[in-house]
Order: C-alpha cells, then structure tokens, then sequence
C-alpha cells in the first residue's frame, strides 16, 4: 500500500470505481477505501494526492459520511480533489455554503465553461460538454477560494495555491468529453508518475490468489465458468499457475442461449483448463425461480441453486477456496463497494461461504479485462465477446413465471436477433444485446385473424464501462428485418424497441 499515489475516499457514488478505472488508464495505481479505512491509512501512509468521491447523500442528511479524521484539509502534505459531493463537502467543511436551488440540479449531460487557464483545465476547450448528477451545489466559497468553472452556477472551485480543488460534475464518466484531461492535469499537479500496466496487473493477480492458496491446508480451487471474458480470462490467469488444483465449474441452469454450451467448453479449453465439470441442472432451476415474477426474488432464488450447487462441488473436491470472476460493475450495483446503493443482487457477490471466496478481477471493468484477455493471448472470440448475465434468460422474461415454454421462445429469439445483427455487421457497433419477453398481451392481426399474444423488447447499448450507457439505435432496415422475424413466432405479436441510457436504466431488463 506504500506504493498507492492516490487515495480515492469512497462516499458511494456509483462511479467511484471509475475513478480508479480512469486513473490506471492513465497509468496511476490508486486505493479506493471508505471514509472510516481512509483515516486508518493515511496514519501510515502519505500519498501523492486525495480525490474525494461523490455520494448518494446530501451535506445537509444526518448521518452523511464525513472527512477522514487526519485529513489535511489545507492542501498542505499532498493535493485535494473532490468531486461531486466530494466538492460540496470540502465547501461546507470550510465556511462556504451548500443549497438545493431550483435553477442548477444538473442530471446526464451539460456544458460548463471553464478557466482553461488554469492548471486542472489545461487544454480543456473554453466550453466543454460534462456529465452531471447533483441536487445539491455549492452557492457561496469558502474564504480564499475562487470559482474555475460555471454551468448556471459554480461548476468547480480551487484555493490560492491551487492545493485543494473540487469539480460539481463527474470527469471519471466517459460522457465528461474532456474528463481524462481534467484529471491528468491533477496527476501532474499532484507530481504523480505512471506505474501501472497490464502485465504487472497479471502478475499481481497470480500472486494474490497463489499467496492465499499456499497458505491454506486445502488448495483445491473451484472456480466459476461461464464461456464469457471475465471467467474465462480469470481461468487462463490462474490455470498456469495451479494446474490440477483449478476446477472449473459450469453449470447449465437451463438460461444459457443457443449454443452456448459448447461456446462454453472450446472458450475454457482455450484456457488451458485441466479440469472443468459441468452440472445439468435446469429442472431445479425452473423449479426455483417459477414462484415469483419479481426481479430481486429471482435473482435470490437463482443465487440459492447456484450456491447450492457450489457447495456440493466444493465438498467433492475438498477445496479451501472458491474464485469468481466478479468485477467493479457487479460489486458497485450490489452495494458492496463501500457504501454505494444497492441497484440490483448479483448471483455471485456477498454469498456466504464456508471457504474462502476470492474475487480477483474485483477493481476492474470489462475493457480492463479483455485487454488482459489479449496479453493472455486468448482467441479474438473470447475477448472480444458480449457480456452475458449468469442468470442469464431468467432475466429476459420480465413479468411473467419462468416456464420452459417460456425459454424456449427467449432463446430462440434471441438467437434470430443475434443472427440479424451479424448479418448488417453491428457486432461491433454494440456493447449488450437483450431480447426479453415481456407479460404483457395484446391484441393483433395474424392471417386476417384476431389473436392475442406476446410482446418481445429488443435493447441494444453502446458503453465503455457499464457503468454508464447509451441506447442503441437500429436502422430501419435492420429493426423492420428483426419485428417480421419475430412475429413470425405465433405466440409474438408485438416487438418493442428499447434505447432508454443507463441512467436511468440499468442494461438489462431485470
């Protein structure tokens, strides 16, 4: 930890882990710790600099999370960052003045115009589009402080010897045009270097898992696998290094897509897996999850067959551990990153166990993971591949019981919308594809006939992260081809096409 240039304070804004993101993409090694561990580490350490992170709180709310105890606030031992809250919070910590005013509630996309003489807006142009998400804001400074940018109100703030600093919008999201500037600016006013890579990430990952492993009297290791980029690239990470005590575990819940099986078994093996077993258990599944339509139930009833089905796995083969592909995204919207809000259950974060449960990809996003995917040298197919819910289609049917009727006619929908999309070459044009029924029935007209039948939702979103997306327009032609072919299924009658952005959405239905 005496090597960590930055410490990010997390106050449970959903994009803090993106602050980190953003700073290894530029070549920066930061810790993200919660108010209560930030004070515990800088009594030992002194960075380079602090970004203090935005918050689903208000200022004003009792209870809101406050500074680290030993914070130099002044500036003086290293440079102050806050963003969002962040900002709000060293104003109202200082004597400045926090509202709620009518006139500047900023959420998604602005333009602020900033000093770009200043040294944090360096070539940042005059006007500049940013992304924002703030009620409250900062409506008077704290003596000796000077506006730098304004957006209907102060957009950012600095003190005379530009040591502590704030920005009202969020430069982390890649929706912030000029975000990464702004925050290299503040790397190079914090005398920060580059000491971070893919290759030292690889390595860093292998010693972390093999450290716990030759630390325990059971040193089997059964880790989940489901064809996608972050199991497979955490099953090539670790395969070298733990040979025959890795087993790789796929379960076929009955939500998997057309094919996918075998995807499943030719990605692993590209792996160099030694050991994968696969379970069949669909019937259980269905079973489970048929007895509500909620969300979140669904996802707790699929999280209890899964769990299930790993604790039996680990029994057998006497293993001290189980390791996941979890990452930033699915940790964030569980509410496990510090204090951020829970948005939905992941299958696989905060289960219980009685061995230990390793999440070695769990500060990283998708593109981290497949950059790491190609210094792997994995086929093309594997890191290049959309992201896949381990719910899978249980997520796709929205409204209605799960049924293997029900399935059936997600995943064959799902497969004549994928082939569509390859055939006009949008693969690479779209981060996520989902094709969900919905349970709702409406009237239409088949063969000069009433019928009453089915509507099926198409969403496609184009995103960096997952943290933050945009929908997805189709042309014409290509949303006409897809609503002929699926009508063509006797239970569709309708086909609805989805681009709502991630806010307000989220990318999946459930």
């Amino acid at each position: 930890m005496e090597n960590i240039q930055v410490l990010i304070v997390d106050y449970g804004s959903q994009y803090t882990l993106v602050i980190g993101r953003t700073l290894r993409e530029l070549g920066v090694r930061s810790a993200i710790l919660p108010p209560d561990k930030a004070e515990h580490f800088l009594s030992q350490y002194t960075p380079k600099s602090v970004i203090l992170s935005g918050s689903n709180w208000s200022v004003h709310n009792d209870g809101a999370p406050s500074l680290p105890g030993n914070i130099d606030i002044t500036g003086a031992k290293y440079p102050i960052l806050g963003l969002c809250y962040g900002m709000q919070l060293l104003a109202h910590k200082l004597g400045g003045t926090v509202d709620r005013p009518h006139g500047h509630r900023e959420y998604g996309p602005a333009k602020v115009t900033v000093d770009n003489t200043h040294p944090l807006f360096l070539n940042v142009t005059k006007e500049t589009d940013v992304w924002a998400s703030h009620g409250d804001t900062v409506t008077r400074l704290p003596e000796g402080f000077k506006e730098i940018a304004v957006s209907g109100g102060i957009a950012a703030m600095t003190n005379s010897d530009n040591r502590v600093l704030g920005i009202q919008f969020h430069p982390e999201v890649v929706d912030t045009k000029e975000g990464k500037t702004m925050l290299q600016n503040f790397l190079d006013i914090s005398n920060c270097v580059k000491d971070w890579n893919p290759t030292d990430l690889i390595k860093e990952i292998q010693d972390e898992v093999m450290n716990a492993v030759n630390a325990s009297p059971k040193q089997n290791v059964v880790l989940g696998v489901s064809g996608g980029v972050d199991s497979t690239v955490l099953a090539a990470l670790l395969a070298p290094v733990l040979g025959e005590k890795l087993i790789c575990l796929a379960i076929d819940t009955g939500g998997m897509r057309s094919g996918e099986l075998e995807e499943l078994k030719t990605n692993v093996e590209s792996a160099g897996v030694k050991n994968l077993v696969v379970v069949e258990a669909s019937d259980e599944f269905i079973k489970n999850i048929s007895t509500t339509v909620d969300a979140q139930e669904k996802r707790g009833k699929f999280r209890d067959v899964y769990k299930r089905i790993f604790e039996e796995q680990i029994a057998k083969n006497n293993a001290g551990f189980i390791v996941q592909g979890t990452l930033a995204t699915d940790i964030i919207e569980s509410g496990e990153a510090g204090k951020s809000a829970l948005i939905k259950t992941h299958h696989n974060v905060g289960l219980a166990w009685e061995v230990d449960d390793l999440h070695p990809l769990r500060n990283l996003f998708k593109y981290e993971v497949r950059e790491l995917g190609r210094a792997l040298n994995l086929p093309s197919a594997v890191y290049e591949r959309n992201p896949f819910p381990g719910p899978g289609l249980y997520l796709r049917i929205v409204g209605l019981p799960v049924s293997h009727e029900y399935l059936d006619i997600v995943r064959d929908a799902d497969k004549t919308v994928t082939e569509i999309i390859k055939k006009y070459n949008l693969e690479k044009e779209i981060s996520q594809l989902i094709v969900g029924i919905l349970g709702i029935k409406s009237v239409g007209v088949k063969g000069d006939e009433r019928v009453y039948g089915h509507a099926m939702a198409v969403r496609a979103v184009q995103t960096i992260d997952f943290m933050t997306a945009k929908g997805y327009y189709f042309p014409q032609e290509v949303a006409e081809e897809i609503t002929n072919a699926l009508t063509k299924h006797k239970e569709i009658v309708r086909v609805l096409f989805d681009m709502t952005p991630k806010p307000p959405a989220t990318t999946e239905f459930e």
